[in-house]
């Protein structure tokens, strides 16, 4: 799914009374007040649309919902009618928010409440799980450093989508063997699973992620937080063998907003980082 796919969708949703279905219309905003700029909508169904948006796709970044119900508004992105939608929706109890920032950029993860998975789907929308909790089914561990790597993992599959790749946190198959990657992007016949490392661990641990990418599709393929860990990286999974790999970060994707979504290659086992240029 990409942008302009769940925009139809969101779009295409039922109506109600105020543009909201009766399950939800009694905790979203009642009444026929019009959010400016937004071809007439109510401001429930704004609200709605937003809800709906994350149950149909699963996206964690709260960025990419606003994306793709905006595409066919032309508001601002940070308009006042979002961040309106974003407060009714939390104090509704119909979704759970995780603000954090990577690079000074703010961040903002949702998933839905069971209220409102229970609601949407009694609207007539089952939902999906989302990615939020894909990754932390497939990763238990400390809340604090397990909430960091969440965030990471969610930033990078937006920066993925961004760059017109569909997207997946946590895929599983028997046949990935000893492999466990924290997200899968794809592009036509290109489907590359992906590691995303934050800063320290176990190197034995690592050393065994970059081997078990290898023997899953022929190379590594890491995200790091920022440019000199993407280069550690690199070096590291290098010296345990592994012969052929990509590197990119968040710091780069968000800042320098390359077209392409990896920024470094290597070719061989002590061969140099090389730049990977136009790549998108």
């Amino acid at each position: 799914m990409d942008y302009a796919e769940l925009a139809d969708l969101v779009d295409a949703l039922p109506w109600g009374a105020g543009g909201v279905p009766e399950p939800l219309a009694p905790l979203l905003t009642r009444g026929q007040r019009r959010a400016k700029r937004s071809g007439g909508l109510p401001a429930g169904r704004i609200e709605y649309q937003l809800l709906a948006a994350l149950g149909l796709s699963g996206w964690s970044v709260r960025a990419d919902l606003v994306q793709a119900v905006n595409l066919h508004k032309g508001l601002r992105l940070r308009s006042g009618t979002y961040l309106a939608a974003f407060r009714r929706l939390a104090e509704a109890g119909l979704w759970t928010t995780y603000a954090t920032s990577f690079s000074l950029r703010k961040l903002a993860l949702v998933r839905l409440t069971p209220l409102g998975g229970q609601l949407l789907q009694a609207a007539g929308t089952a939902p999906v799980t989302s990615e939020w909790e894909r990754i932390e089914a497939a990763h238990r561990g400390d809340t604090r450093r397990q909430m960091a790597h969440t965030a990471a993992i969610c930033l990078f599959l937006h920066h993925a989508r961004a760059r017109g790749y569909a997207t997946a946190a946590c895929p599983t198959d028997p046949a990935f063997g000893p492999a466990e990657p924290d997200a899968v992007v794809a592009r036509g016949a290109e489907q590359i699973y992906v590691e995303v490392q934050g800063r320290g661990g176990w190197a034995w641990r690592k050393a065994a992620k970059w081997r078990n990418q290898t023997e899953l599709q022929g190379y590594a393929a890491i995200c790091a937080l920022t440019p000199a860990w993407a280069r550690r990286l690199a070096a590291e999974a290098q010296i345990v063998g592994v012969g052929i790999g990509y590197v990119t970060d968040l710091a780069t994707l968000a800042n320098a907003a390359p077209a392409g979504l990896w920024t470094r290659r290597w070719r061989s086992r002590h061969g140099p980082l090389e730049p990977v240029v136009d790549e998108a």
